[in-house]
């Protein structure tokens, strides 16, 4: 569980399977100190208040109404908040909530909730995305971000998937990427992250430098650091067997990534092959293990077709292909 995601719920922006997790997570003994923290950067963030009554009345019935549903939906053994602790709060602790005033610089009273912003993009498409600070973002297929509509003291956004970052920067607010377990934190600079679910994270850097983190225990709040990275270099980290793999990467590569180029280098042909279906959309089989295992040197652009891709790693790994329904057969 991590904060943007808290921060979407008490927005009323929550997909249903994330408002789930988030029920879920009220469950455990953890969810108070975390929702705590929530609060406290929310005060922080907050100018002083000169609400409108009415408004504000209003919207501490909502939210009154909509945490008794949720605890009535919470057994009785696993509540962590007594129902006293929670109608205060819904009253009380209101002005501190996440997004839901801000004042203008003329000090009108206006009342606005923090748009949690949700790009995805589906297989064989990517796209550019403009923050509110500039930072720019070069995001891949199949992949997806979560970010504010506007920052405030902390920049933060959550990645599924792989992406390019361009950050604009900001020693005063640092910039981070919340990928499952790993938070990646830089204060201004150029690098890609590759965080699809089930695999591991690899963080590769172009400009700058940047801090790879993680989080160990999910029940406290220290980081263990895992790398930091400059300019060609990068970290691949795998959940599953705890391991972070150093390596270098060319900076050019990196680059080429964001316009749509994509090198393999010295890759296995099943590795490269499940990179072409994410880009391209399509189904690609290989009829034997010696073929999957073949080592692919290329360089390609996705402005081809991928006929044409198929073309040129087939001369090169001696290999044959054919278009069989919606799917691309790879033989010997």
């Amino acid at each position: 569980m991590n904060k943007l995601l808290l921060k979407k719920y008490l927005n009323n922006t929550c997909t249903d399977q994330e408002l789930e997790q988030v029920k879920q997570f009220l469950k455990q003994p953890e969810s108070e100190e975390l929702f705590r923290e929530v609060l406290d950067e929310a005060w922080q963030e907050m100018e002083e208040p000169e609400l409108n009554i009415h408004a504000m009345a209003t919207y501490r019935q909502q939210l009154m109404q909509k945490v008794q549903n949720n605890n009535e939906n919470i057994p009785e053994t696993s509540k962590l908040w007594p129902k006293t602790w929670i109608k205060y709060a819904a009253i009380l602790v209101l002005p501190l909530m996440f997004g839901l005033y801000q004042l203008s610089k003329n000090k009108k009273e206006i009342s606005a909730k923090v748009a949690i912003i949700e790009s995805y993009n589906p297989k064989g498409q990517r796209s550019i995305v403009s923050l509110s600070d500039g930072t720019v973002i070069y995001l891949g297929s199949n992949s997806k971000i979560c970010y504010p509509k506007t920052f405030s003291n902390v920049r933060e956004i959550e990645l599924i998937g792989e992406a390019f970052f361009k950050v604009k920067r900001d020693p005063a607010r640092p910039f981070i990427i919340h990928t499952n377990n790993i938070q990646t934190k830089v204060l201004g600079t150029s690098f890609k992250i590759e965080a699809f679910r089930g695999n591991p994270v690899e963080v590769s850097v172009a400009t700058g430098k940047v801090s790879v983190d993680r989080q160990a225990d999910p029940t406290k709040k220290q980081l263990t650091s895992v790398a930091v990275l400059t300019p060609g270099n990068l970290v691949n980290w795998d959940e599953k067997t705890k391991k972070a793999t150093l390596a270098k990467i060319s900076t050019q590569e990196l680059e080429q990534w964001k316009d749509g180029n994509l090198t393999f280098n010295n890759q296995r042909l099943a590795d490269v092959v499940a990179v072409l279906e994410r880009c391209y959309n399509v189904k690609i089989h290989i009829s034997s293990d010696a073929l999957s295992n073949y080592r692919i040197n290329t360089t390609c652009s996705l402005n081809e077709s991928i006929t044409k891709i198929m073309d040129i790693m087939g001369k090169a790994a001696s290999f044959k292909y054919k278009l069989q329904g919606d799917q691309i057969i790879i033989s010997n």
